[in-house]
């Protein structure tokens, strides 16, 4: 009963009562503390549409619980695995995290649709985007390099030996072709293509209406007769809109990224090693230098 009756008594339960009361209050506080995963009703709706997307119908309650249950699972390994570090010079997150960036870039770049004194401003600022290729409709006879001693020569006997521009007998006198021997309306890069650069620009020079040659080709000796010839120019402008359209939004899109790229190359240092430097000092002074 003494003891009851001393102030050190009184004063050390009281430090007991504070001490507890502290160590209860900083475990509570400590809890309060902790990263929160919310779950708002917009996840919700990313994971009943994602699904219905997929199977065709929206999820049962069961199936629903299922998918949230997968959602908080994921965003706790997710949260973890950042904590250890685990995201570090990792290519295909890294990758992935540019990838949904640029997307929200590309997002931030559209514009309001442009007046067609803009479209045509750009038509005329690009003319070379909406050239349309010249066009070469054109017969030609084969003589084989690979089967004939001489393909030239037996091309140009031949030749020599017609009666007139329209001979159309010449045409039995060359070796089998085993596409068409009549090409209608054939771009030159198509012509490349098919026979070879030097063939095409020869093809190209030729007057209409005469059996000319030996052309050479990437396959032998070619006796050609052009019959029409409709010269490179640049699509009027009311064929082409569409197209100046989509190629005048993605010259906007590629400047905002230039503009964006720029402003972070203000907040961001890039330190490159003297092996690494020529890499990427051109493109990185370009936008706002490197060091």
């Amino acid at each position: 009963m003494k003891l009851l009756r001393e102030p050190l008594f009184h004063f050390a339960i009281g430090g007991l009562a504070l001490f507890a009361a502290y160590a209860w209050l900083n475990d509570d506080t400590a809890a309060s503390d902790r990263p929160e995963i919310r779950i708002s009703d917009g996840h919700l709706r990313w994971v009943s549409e994602t699904w219905s997307s997929q199977w065709r119908r929206t999820p049962s309650n069961d199936e629903l619980r299922g998918l949230v249950a997968e959602l908080v699972k994921e965003e706790l390994l997710a949260r973890e695995a950042r904590a250890l570090g685990l995201d570090q010079d990792d290519t295909v997150i890294r990758r992935r995290l540019a990838q949904k960036l640029t997307f929200l870039i590309e997002d931030a770049a559209r514009i309001a649709e442009p007046k067609e004194d803009d479209l045509r401003q750009f038509y005329n600022a690009h003319p070379n985007m909406f050239r349309q290729e010249a066009r070469v409709s054109f017969d030609h006879v084969f003589f084989s390099g690979s089967k004939r001693p001489d393909a030239a020569a037996d091309a140009r006997r031949v030749l020599a030996a017609s009666d007139g521009p329209d001979e159309t007998a010449i045409i039995n006198q060359g070796d089998q072709w085993l596409a068409a021997a009549r090409l209608e309306a054939g771009k030159e890069s198509d012509i490349a293509a098919q026979f070879g650069p030097a063939f095409a620009r020869a093809v190209a020079a030729l007057p209409t209406g005469e059996w000319m040659g030996p052309i050479e080709s990437a396959y032998g000796q070619h006796l050609v007769r052009v019959s029409e010839v409709v010269p490179a120019a640049v699509r009027p402008f009311a064929e082409v809109k569409a197209e100046v359209l989509a190629q005048w939004r993605d010259e906007q899109r590629r400047n905002y990224e230039r503009r964006y790229l720029a402003e972070l190359l203000k907040k961001y240092e890039i330190v490159a090693e003297p092996s690494a430097e020529p890499l990427i000092s051109g493109w990185a002074q370009t936008m706002g230098g490197v060091r």
